[in-house]
């Protein structure tokens, strides 16, 4: 007469499960690491619904009243931002406002729009906004080693950035790249200023360069520097020398606060794209591990 053993009657951690549902469990979790990477990761990479940004330049600026007068070197302050009014689910409406202050307060430049923006891939829109406009408004997520068309508040129309190098800025790797605009209209801008638009008009040319951290496309730092002019409305010439040149970087402030949100960005992509997923999978794997190992154990 056969006994029974005591210990076949305990039941193991691994064996408490049956194999059919290890093998539900192997499905469940890599339907999630699907549902993460493929559905809620990219839902989370859009342009937020409430999109407010801030960003502030120092600069140094040589600015003249009318042709004829001297330079007057000054220190001033730049600020633009950024400031959802409206959206839906596949793009917003940004108002982009850029201003340009002496350290007293007066006004020398501004420019204020607004843009149809597609909240995924970052790009204006060309049938929304005040005009029809075209290129990027912000880096997009997993920014390329490429050159990218922009319009956006630092300027009045379109300008251009061009992949540089790989470098690291504090930190974290980032991408650098050069920007450059070419005979800009800005009069708009320069309502201010004697005898624009009613004799003058004024055009831009500038160049820059931006700090960008690739995966969220966040800009960690960035400098700027151009020159305006002065032109006949009549014949087109130049006149005189330029009416503005300038050069102007992010505050330290700014640097600051953009590095935290590129890294706190960076953190939560590579959660939701790579991170968690690569765990799921790996728990279904082991999920899977674990019905052969329970098929194993339960053969004679």
């Amino acid at each position: 007469m056969s006994t029974l053993n005591p210990l076949s009657i305990v039941v193991s951690p691994v064996r408490f499960f049956s194999q059919k549902k290890c093998w539900l469990g192997a499905a469940a979790f890599w339907m999630l690491a699907v549902l993460l990477r493929w559905g809620i990761a990219p839902y989370y990479e859009k342009i937020p619904a409430d999109y407010f940004m801030e960003t502030q330049y120092t600069a140094k600026l040589w600015s003249r009243q009318t042709p004829a007068s001297d330079a007057v070197e000054s220190d001033s302050m730049v600020r633009r931002r950024d400031q959802t009014l409206t959206r839906s689910a596949a793009h917003s409406i940004i108002q982009g406002d850029a201003h340009w202050l002496t350290a007293t307060g007066i006004l020398i430049f501004e420019t204020l729009n607004t843009y149809g923006v597609d909240r995924r891939t970052r790009q204006n829109l060309t049938s929304y906004g005040d005009q029809e406009r075209t290129g990027q408004y912000l880096f997009p997520p997993h920014t390329l080693k490429q050159q990218y068309d922009f319009w956006d508040p630092i300027y009045a129309g379109p300008n251009r950035m061009t992949f540089a190098q790989v470098d690291r800025f504090r930190d974290i790797e980032v991408y650098v790249f050069d920007s450059r605009a070419e005979g800009l209209d800005e009069t708009a801008g320069y309502r201010s200023s004697p005898d624009v638009p009613e004799k003058y008009r004024v055009l831009t040319y500038g160049k820059g360069r931006l700090w960008v951290e690739p995966v969220s496309g966040v800009v960690v730092d960035h400098e700027d520097g151009g020159t305006s002019y002065y032109v006949e409305l009549k014949s087109g010439r130049y006149v005189g020398e330029p009416i503005n040149q300038w050069y102007a970087r992010y505050t330290p402030e700014t640097i600051q606060a953009q590095l935290q949100f590129a890294k706190t960005s960076r953190r939560w992509m590579l959660a939701l794209e790579v991170w968690l997923p690569l765990t799921f999978v790996t728990t279904g794997l082991f999920c899977i591990a674990a019905a052969f190992f329970d098929r194993y154990r339960a053969e004679p």
